[in-house]
């Protein structure tokens, strides 16, 4: 209560705070309403604050989104970061393993970032040096489980990576889609891990 018995005042979000919040309230719109839904307006509703805010702090929508963008790389960069001290055939399997299980459990976010388009096309902006940097982590995946002789047939282990990643890619995308006979099924993405194993070997 205040001196004069009246409603306690508004406590203001610290300014250091206040960029985090919007992008929280950015991501809650995001995953509830998908990409439609955040707008400038819906955001700082979101946020308890002033339209102003989210210009202030962002520029633009376009500045929203990429902020999203680059939040939701670095998301999918830290699932897909497994332990290193795991054999390297178990960590390939977990690391596609968990790129699934983000897709499944973030599909607007996972929209945002793979979403033709997106901010993650634009070379050279902030989500795609991020993008770049989840895809390092495949690369690395691979590197550790392909072998010599199966190199050859690739222009390097960035060329094979960008396979595996297309493979698993595009599972992801049709079970997201509800599209196949088999979308869904983890027994399915399983066998595929195990014949990206196979021509790596």
């Amino acid at each position: 209560m205040g001196a004069s018995g009246g409603s306690p005042a508004r406590r203001r979000t610290a300014s250091d705070r206040v960029h985090v919040v919007l992008l929280e309230a950015a991501q809650d719109v995001l995953d509830r309403e998908g990409l439609a839904g955040v707008t400038v307006r819906a955001v700082a509703r979101e946020a308890g604050v002033a339209p102003m805010g989210v210009y202030n702090r962002f520029g633009s929508k376009e500045g929203l989104l990429l902020a999203l963008a680059v939040r939701a790389l670095e998301d999918l960069w830290y699932a897909v970061s497994v332990d290193p001290s795991l054999e390297a055939e178990e960590r390939f399997r977990r690391g596609c393993v968990a790129y699934r299980r983000f897709a499944l459990a973030h599909p607007q976010r996972y929209a945002l970032i793979f979403g033709g388009g997106g901010p993650v096309a634009r070379t050279g902006s902030e989500a795609s040096v991020h993008g770049h940097a989840a895809f390092d982590v495949l690369v690395e995946l691979v590197e550790g489980v392909v072998t010599r002789d199966s190199l050859r047939r690739f222009a390097g282990s960035g060329e094979a990576a960008q396979m595996v990643w297309t493979a698993i890619h595009g599972a992801v995308h049709l079970e997201l889609g509800g599209i196949g006979g088999v979308s869904g099924s983890q027994d399915v993405y399983e066998r595929l891990i195990d014949l990206l194993l196979r021509g790596l070997r």
